[in-house]
């Protein structure tokens, strides 16, 4: 799994093996994690509150 992130649009861009690349927009959508951090809920909200302070 990788995250591409543009923080222009705030928006991140899912690529995963074998699957459509998802699009992550919404301030509320919580983003998807690899299985070692499963536990870790992260919206884009608070990703782009994270790293553009």
């Amino acid at each position: 799994m990788g995250w591409l992130i543009d923080p222009d649009e705030q928006t991140v861009f899912v690529y995963r093996p074998k699957q459509e690349t998802e699009v992550f927009d919404e301030p509320d959508e919580v983003l998807p994690m690899p299985s070692f951090a499963s536990e870790l809920h992260l919206t884009i909200k608070d990703l782009f509150a994270w790293l553009l302070e």
